[in-house]
């Protein structure tokens, strides 16, 4: 991901300061650094930062959205930012899926590829997991994110799913080189990786239990869905059974995602 690092690293050098910050807010500093510009995006300033560094791929479309904004980039140059964000081959969505994800506000909700690379979020997912690392992609986030382990307070069979689903996938492409390259780095990084990715189990648990640092447990389940307009592409869509805790955790999610969007078009 070193081309996007560059591209990044441009953007911010040659931004002009005076109209950004006033369009935005912000105070007069020398230079533009990169926390101000995840400040202005939105967006974790230790995830930015690994953009920057060329440490993190794949990030969402969500956040190069974000990040065209806080630049104000006409078409063409917010084309070429997603091209080199996506090279050619991997699995890229509609801007029409991104408004129709982005749209659905009563459940949180992921599109994402075979390998979970995270494509897409709508505001109550975003919010569900937000100040947490590697929350670009959902196996890296389970077994490299510092906080995972009480965000997920049966790690172990949240851990195991994950795996199942991503062995399912190889199983269907062996050959797919993202797929491949994901399998080996959390194979290097994590010791419970191997033992899990060993066992070749495929039973996929739909039942979710998150703790979430403002609203506590939040128990849902999800369904996964095929895009049909987008190959490659499936939809992960967290709901709470009727009438219980669930569904009460989940209003409050939906209410902090609200808070949340009234307070960035504010900023």
């Amino acid at each position: 991901m070193e081309v996007l690092a560059d591209l990044l690293r441009a953007l911010r050098n040659t931004a002009p300061l005076d109209a950004l910050r006033r369009r935005h807010g912000h105070r007069h500093m020398p230079g533009l650094g990169r926390e101000e510009v995840a400040l202005m995006a939105g967006l974790d300033p230790a995830y930015y930062a690994r953009l920057e560094q060329g440490l993190e791929s794949h990030p969402p479309d969500d956040v190069l959205n974000a990040l065209a904004h806080v630049y104000n980039l006409d078409t063409d140059r917010v084309d070429h930012l997603y091209r080199v964000a996506h090279p050619a081959g991997q699995v890229q969505i509609s801007q029409k899926l991104q408004k129709t994800v982005e749209n659905w506000y009563h459940a949180p909700v992921f599109a994402v590829n075979h390998q979970l690379d995270v494509l897409a979020a709508n505001s109550m997912a975003r919010v569900l997991f937000k100040g947490m690392d590697h929350t670009d992609n959902l196996m890296r986030h389970a077994f490299l994110a510092p906080g995972a382990r009480e965000f997920f307070p049966d790690w172990e069979r949240e851990a195991r799913s994950k795996v199942a689903h991503l062995r399912a996938a190889a199983e269907e492409d062996e050959d797919a080189p993202a797929l491949r390259e994901l399998v080996d780095e959390l194979s290097s990084e994590s010791r419970e990786f191997r033992r899990m990715w060993s066992n070749h189990d495929v039973q996929v648990d739909e039942y979710k239990h998150m703790r979430h640092h403002e609203i506590g447990d939040v128990d849902l389940r999800h369904d996964t869905l095929c895009v049909q307009s987008s190959p490659g592409v499936l939809l992960f869509v967290c709901h709470a059974d009727p009438g219980g805790a669930a569904e009460e955790a989940l209003s409050l999610l939906s209410i902090l995602a609200a808070d949340e969007g009234v307070n960035s078009a504010v900023d």
